[in-house]
């Protein structure tokens, strides 16, 4: 080769390994750019992500979420990083995140198959499981024992996919978590079938007028949402979550909000977390425990 090429071709090496190598990254590079990260969150998933009195979002997705932006602040050397909030609804956080309207929704999202498919997730923050919600003078613990009954669930839920597995139930769609807790209380649907962990806030704010019943039906790993087509970015949200995990500082959040009383709420959900969460907090990993009907 000439002399003169290799010495072209060595600069524009020179120039190209100079520049951020997070840049190729699209989402990184709109961070960057911007100097800002936009976050999805949901207002109706206590108490991983709802609102104060104030109407800003708050919760236990929220402040970890919020450790992991001063994280990638210090890890792309940003001098600042503002975090701009965008409610979300269950049926449109797939969109905005494939749009590039957000960045990371931080709420109780399900990480599956087929959901990974359309977008990538961080590490679990979460286990919950498919619970039924049914009036306090209710009977049935079973949802094989709802064949004939009104069943409550959220369009675009693994829980509606879990009730859709029982034959001659009719299925009520409900907009969020409240109002499917609303729709069992005021009787005009006889169970509602979602989360445990957002049935049993709202079974405690409804107090004692319904109660949640049954076993877990389902594995439901929780994790924020992050674009599919951004490696660089995936595995920055990754890595500065499993060191959250490993320095105690996930732990800290927990505790937090499932172990002491929750902002607005006022009242303590008691639950300490469970084997699988221990595991992940303890040994955290990018593999995850597939959600799965039981």
């Amino acid at each position: 080769m000439h002399p003169l090429s290799m010495r072209a071709l060595a600069g524009a090496l020179a120039t190209a390994l100079a520049l951020p190598a997070l840049a190729a990254d699209p989402t990184l590079s709109k961070i960057q750019s911007s100097g800002t990260l936009t976050i999805g969150y949901r207002k109706d998933a206590s108490p991983l992500s709802y609102v104060d009195a104030s109407g800003q979002p708050i919760g236990y997705a929220i402040d970890l979420c919020q450790q992991l932006a001063a994280r990638i602040q210090s890890q792309l050397k940003l001098p600042t990083l503002q975090i701009q909030y965008v409610p979300v609804t269950m049926a449109e956080r797939f969109d905005r995140i494939a749009e590039g309207k957000i960045q990371l929704e931080c709420a109780d999202t399900t990480n599956s198959k087929a959901r990974r498919d359309l977008v990538g997730f961080g590490l679990t923050y979460y286990y919950a499981g498919a619970r039924m919600m049914v009036r306090k003078d209710d009977t049935r613990e079973q949802l094989s024992q709802m064949a004939n009954a009104r069943i409550a669930v959220i369009t675009g839920s693994t829980g509606k996919t879990v009730a859709e597995r029982l034959k001659g139930a009719t299925l009520v769609a409900v907009p969020n978590t409240d109002e499917g807790a609303k729709a069992v209380a005021d009787g005009r649907a006889d169970a509602f079938v979602s989360d445990d962990i957002s049935l049993i806030d709202q079974a405690r704010m409804l107090k004692g007028a319904v109660k949640v019943v049954g076993p877990r039906m389902s594995v439901e790993p929780l994790a924020p949402i992050v674009p599919k087509n951004a490696p660089d970015f995936q595995h920055l949200v990754a890595q500065a979550m499993k060191d959250m995990y490993r320095d105690g500082t996930a732990r800290q959040v927990y505790r937090k909000w499932f172990e002491h009383p929750l902002p607005v709420r006022e009242y303590s959900l008691d639950l300490p977390p469970d084997r699988l969460l221990s595991d992940t907090f303890r040994r955290p990993d990018t593999f995850v425990t597939d959600w799965t009907v039981l």
